[in-house]
């Protein structure tokens, strides 16, 4: 899997898109407090997190502008349905870090679905994202996030967990090469990371699931990586 990110991001305008971990949840300070962005959801813009590290590192040394709208709980369908209010016309990249929440689905909707129906249906929903960035002439990148613990990896007693963190980095990785779309694998460079560290997963983890302070710096600094800049 080629990690590296072949766009160049100086002087652009940067959004980004995603669930709590690009929100900043887990974070020192995360608070719902600035603008709005969508539905009832606001900015976190003071919380430590790597969206954070990564605007104040773009903006005052490769002049970039970036806006954080990722939205805490939300699904690829948030970002499918609400696409027309998180990018706007003046976005000249987009990175995209969406589906931590799709690996569920809630008891109370019915009968449960097979692994492959569930994935299936993920997939399709990856393809019409990317289908929209293409409409709308877009330069992008969409990613696949980081593992999650054993323990949050689990069924719950509101929903099954039907699909886990490696399912969503797969259907990513088929998506790309099917779509030919630009693809970074969080999920695999931060696994590479742990495991060359000798560092448990869960010692970057606030909760199991959202990083902790330590955490976010490593996803910021793996992101630098991957755009080529020095974290």
């Amino acid at each position: 899997m080629n990690n590296k990110v072949n766009v160049s991001i100086k002087g652009k305008k940067i959004k980004l898109l995603g669930d709590s971990i690009t929100h900043g949840v887990g974070g020192t300070g995360f608070c719902q407090n600035g603008e709005p962005i969508a539905d009832n959801f606001r900015r976190n813009p003071d919380g430590f997190c790597w969206a954070k590290l990564f605007k104040e590192k773009t903006e005052k040394e490769y002049g970039c502008s970036v806006t954080n709208n990722g939205c805490t709980g939300t699904n690829i369908e948030f970002v499918i349905r609400n696409f027309d209010k998180l990018v706007a016309d003046e976005d000249d990249l987009v990175f995209c870090t969406i589906g931590t929440n799709n690996r569920h689905q809630y008891k109370h909707t019915g009968e449960k679905k097979s692994r492959e129906e569930y994935g299936g249906e993920f997939y399709k929903n990856v393809l019409l994202l990317n289908e929209k960035f293409v409409k709308r002439g877009k330069e992008y990148v969409l990613v696949a996030n980081i593992p999650a613990s054993s323990k949050n990896e689990q069924d719950s007693d509101d929903f099954w967990r039907i699909l886990h963190m490696d399912d969503i980095n797969e259907i990513y990785s088929r998506a790309s090469e099917n779509a030919d779309f630009a693809f970074l694998s969080l999920y695999d460079l931060f696994s590479s990371y742990i495991r060359e560290n000798g560092i448990e997963l869960d010692s970057l983890l606030d909760d199991g699931l959202h990083p902790n302070d330590e955490g976010y710096r490593v996803i910021y600094g793996l992101i630098c990586g991957a755009f080529g800049i020095e974290a």
